[in-house]
């Protein structure tokens, strides 16, 4: 990575993940949370783990440029209240997981809270279905019900017989 003048080097090594990446390749999340507005630019510069001559090589490129006013328009435009918090909400999501990982991980903290951490982490995965309880084997078949204005009425049982 370059110093903080920044010189021509695009890489740009994330924090926490000690992995380095293209500038090109961090461009539509940058975008995206520069729209939501949830923290300022240089709180994301610095989350990225960009020099100051990186984020003003990428802030004045027209592609990037035109990520953010796109992504403005996501968060401005047509979409509902209720889609804005849901996006907001998944980025500072994303933000939180490197703790909540840490607090899974870190034997000082509470078995309990230990157990939630790691819950939460199975939830977002996906990985969280949960057996279902042996039920009754459902029964085929139906019944009719018709009711007649004469208060006549008529049922049609249409259960399946067991085959025993």
């Amino acid at each position: 990575m370059s110093d903080e003048t920044g010189s021509a080097n695009t890489s740009v090594t994330v924090p926490g993940t000690g992995t380095a990446i293209e500038l090109g390749d961090l461009k539509a999340s940058i975008a995206a949370e520069l729209a939501a507005e949830l923290c300022g630019p240089e709180d994301i510069r610095k989350r990225y783990g960009l020099t100051k001559g990186q984020w003003d090589t990428m802030r004045t490129n027209p592609m990037f440029r035109g990520m953010v006013r796109d992504a403005l328009q996501t968060f401005r435009g047509p979409l509902a209240a209720g889609q804005r918090i849901t996006k907001k909400a998944e980025i500072a999501l994303e933000d939180a997981l490197p703790e909540l990982y840490l607090m899974a991980k870190d034997t000082s903290t509470p078995v309990a809270s230990r157990i939630d951490a790691i819950q939460t982490l199975a939830d977002l995965a996906g990985r969280s279905a949960k057996a279902v309880p042996n039920a009754a084997p459902a029964q085929q078949g139906f019944t009719l019900n018709i009711q007649f204005g004469n208060d006549q009425k008529v049922t049609i049982d249409g259960k399946a017989n067991d085959p025993e």
